[in-house]
């Protein structure tokens, strides 16, 4: 008896010898090894799991054996998601379950780095419980835990816990660690290259950051043991990988849309194996009015690259790189019995879902409801920011400053605070610690756009702290107040009218609300800035990211300003 249930009687069963739990029968079925799409096919389900797939119609039944006359419809192997954050995009896990079971997605392998930051071990270990007895099937990676400093490190697990909770089943190794930070000299490197050598050795796998690694860097990171990358952006980035070794992920969810730049490479006579078609998330408003992996599919498709590649990405590809092709991703005998059915290569619209033989989803409604979750009361209560006196700033002089070269990429920049047009669009940038240090730094950013209120959010990658962007003190100071009421979150105020709030109490990044009222507040909060002021594309994102160590050049801490290439924490003053 293994996971897969009896295989000596999935093996009676193609045998003719005992009968199957279920049958399908007339399926256009997709074979993830070769490619190809087969006509005429049966498959026979036992216990969970494929006993028997091919031409053959007449199979031992008895009253119990159920029979689904597929139609000539296609068969996939249920789709694998490969790279996500579910515990970060504002929404609870129930919410997100509920939301993908129509999808086709039956497997999610998911970040936990999020919750980790600010929650240490009990951020891991919880969120892991959460996944157990979901109707869709969760595994996990490790986060790494990459801050800008040491301080944003300061919850770690330790390496010996880290080991305890690599041992873990469904944990597959550790995820994405940033280039940057691996490379980093002192105590800080020091980790996190240990850390990757008890995952080796453990057998784990390490998830990849590599964004803006030069080539000689690419050449020594994959030399430490990463072996993947979802950071690619161009043709010419996907290839150098590829040709590396690396497992490479497009991304095509809320925060980047690579497909369109990398389209080409399809065009390329190479093999496409060790791509795989990937979300890195999707946001409550993507996730409601585009789907999930599968609008991603039906992307990929729209766009000209041919099913079969498509189908390949997120199935037998994506399983291979985690070695699970033994349980996943292909319909083959001794495999879960995970599959999708939709009506043609080229129509990614599931009719039926199947997890492990049982049926999740089927014209048009879910059959299964996701499992609730228990959450204790302690990760409800980690907004720790005491009275903050706002310091005097300088009114005149040459300052340092964040400017945003595009939504997501900053530079640093020096302004003369008496050059009336350099300094037009400076707003104030605040960085709190929430955990209870009391420490804060107070700098200036610059090409946010907003001209009045200010925006605050717990909800910051990679990060510990609060970051406040505003136009005033006293906008700033009722944010402050109204995101310790809430417990976290994000709050949009002018003066001491609070315009637009998303409530986030799970650990200062998460609501348990419904789905679409997560939506219609986190909407709420773009739609607040854009009519201030802010030019970006889903501001509040520009926001979150300020503090993380994933995005060039110039970051904020509540040390300081952290320049990435060489980790120095950078006062106001020029």
């Amino acid at each position: 008896m293994d996971t897969l249930g009896n295989r000596l009687n999935l093996s009676r069963t193609a045998l003719k010898e005992i009968p199957p739990d279920l049958v399908i029968t007339d399926a256009h079925l997709f074979n993830a090894f070769t490619g190809e799409f087969l006509q005429g096919q049966s498959l026979w389900i036992k216990e969970g799991a494929i006993a028997y797939v091919g031409r053959e119609i007449d199979f031992l039944r008895d009253p119990q054996t159920r029979v689904i006359d597929a139609r000539g419809m296609l068969i996939l192997p249920g789709l694998i998601e490969s790279h996500t954050h579910t515990v970060s995009n504002r929404y609870g896990i129930e919410a997100f379950v509920k939301q993908i079971l129509p999808t086709g997605v039956t497997t999610v392998i998911t970040e936990v780095m999020e919750t980790a930051t600010l929650a240490g071990k009990e951020g891991i270990a919880y969120p892991v419980q959460w996944f157990e007895g979901q109707p869709i099937r969760f595994y996990h990676t490790l986060p790494p835990v990459c801050g800008l400093t040491s301080t944003e490190e300061v919850m770690a697990p330790s390496l010996e816990e880290f080991a305890s909770l690599l041992k873990h089943p469904r944990c597959l190794g550790l995820g994405e660690i940033y280039w940057g930070n691996i490379f980093l000299e002192g105590k800080q490197g020091e980790r996190l290259r240990e850390l990757v050598a008890i995952a080796l050795e453990m057998g784990k796998l390490v998830e990849g950051h590599t964004a803006g690694a030069p080539a000689k860097k690419l050449q020594a990171y994959a030399d430490l043991g990463i072996s993947s990358c979802h950071e690619p952006i161009t043709e010419e980035e996907v290839l150098e990988r590829v040709r590396l070794g690396y497992w490479v992920m497009i991304r095509e969810g809320s925060i980047r849309k690579e497909l369109p730049g990398v389209v080409g490479i399809f065009k390329k006579k190479i093999d496409f194996r060790r791509l795989i078609l990937t979300t890195d998330g999707v946001d409550p408003e993507g996730l409601i009015e585009e789907g999930y992996l599968d609008a991603a599919v039906r992307k990929a498709l729209a766009i000209g690259i041919p099913p079969e590649v498509v189908y390949q990405m997120v199935t037998i590809n994506a399983a291979e790189r985690f070695g699970l092709d033994h349980l996943l991703g292909s319909l083959s005998p001794g495999r879960m019995a995970d599959l999708v059915m939709i009506p043609a290569p080229e129509e990614f619209s599931p009719q039926l879902v199947m997890v492990e033989g049982k049926i999740i989803f089927q014209d048009g409604h879910s059959l299964v409801e996701p499992k609730k979750i228990l959450i204790p009361e302690q990760m409800f209560h980690t907004i720790k920011i005491g009275d903050y006196r706002f310091p005097s700033l300088p009114t005149h002089g040459r300052v340092r400053v964040m400017e945003l070269v595009s939504r997501l990429v900053t530079q640093e920049s020096i302004v003369d605070l008496q050059d009336p047009k350099a300094s037009a669009d400076l707003v104030f940038v605040l960085a709190l610690n929430r955990l209870g240090n009391g420490r804060g730094f107070l700098g200036f950013l610059k090409g946010f756009g907003l001209r009045r209120g200010a925006y605050g959010t717990t909800m910051n990658w990679d990060s510990t702290d609060m970051i406040v962007v505003g136009c005033d003190p006293q906008s700033m100071q009722t944010v402050i107040e109204r995101v310790k009421e809430n417990g976290g979150g994000g709050v949009y105020a002018i003066g001491d009218e609070v315009v637009s709030e998303f409530p986030a109490p799970l650990l200062g990044l998460i609501s348990l609300k419904p789905l679409e009222t997560v939506r219609k507040e986190t909407k709420g909060l773009d739609a607040s800035l854009r009519e201030n002021g802010v030019k970006w594309e889903k501001p509040t994102l520009t926001v979150d990211t300020l503090s993380t160590a994933a995005i060039p050049h110039l970051r904020i801490t509540h040390q300081g300003y952290v320049r990435l290439k060489d980790r120095k924490v950078l006062s106001l003053e020029a």
